[in-house]
């Protein structure tokens, strides 16, 4: 396998396909993340409890991919001359999200089920959340910039708003919704 098709798939999966791959992902990362009681409360945030029912784990992992991809989109019809199609950016910035389900697909192993505030537990997950988190944005990021065919510092910009825009919108959606 091509290590570029790691950080750059959209140049051989987008519009139908992308979607429909990341919606199986966003399925079973959400399962994974009620069984092993990880939230993605925030488009850059996680969190663990295991106090909570399914439907909150959908919609923290839906809240997150429905935001960033409306301002990326929004940004691509306001920013790009080129034709945008929603189901680009759906499709890309949804299959983009793959990687979260790094960290609690490592949950389900025995010693990482639990574990206590400042252990090299916690710390290991931590540590691959920030690399599957980056790895995501890494991906949002060429994703964005295929779909809506951006360059530059439009593309650097609105790509940075976007994020910013989209963790405070979920952040607000999910305290009323939650």
């Amino acid at each position: 396998m091509n290590n570029r098709f790691l950080y750059n798939p959209f140049t051989k999966i987008a519009g139908i396909k992308s979607f429909i791959i990341g919606i199986a992902g966003l399925i079973i990362t959400t399962f994974i993340c009620f069984i092993t009681g990880t939230h993605f409360n925030g488009l850059l945030n996680i969190d663990f409890a295991k106090d909570s029912p399914f439907w909150v784990y959908l919609i923290e992992n839906l809240s997150n991919w429905i935001f960033i991809s409306i301002f990326l989109h929004l940004s691509g019809l306001i920013l790009s001359k080129s034709k945008i199609r929603v189901i680009d950016t759906l499709g890309t910035s949804l299959l983009a999200r793959i990687p979260l389900i790094i960290a609690p697909l490592t949950r389900t192993i025995p010693i990482f089920q639990s574990f206590i505030i400042q252990s090299w537990e916690m710390y290991f997950i931590t540590g691959l959340y920030l690399a599957s988190l980056i790895w995501t944005i890494i991906l949002l990021f060429n994703a964005f910039r295929i779909s809506c065919n951006l360059r530059y510092e439009k593309l650097i910009i609105s790509f940075i708003i976007s994020m910013l825009l989209s963790e405070v919108c979920t952040k607000l959606a999910l305290k009323f919704l939650i």
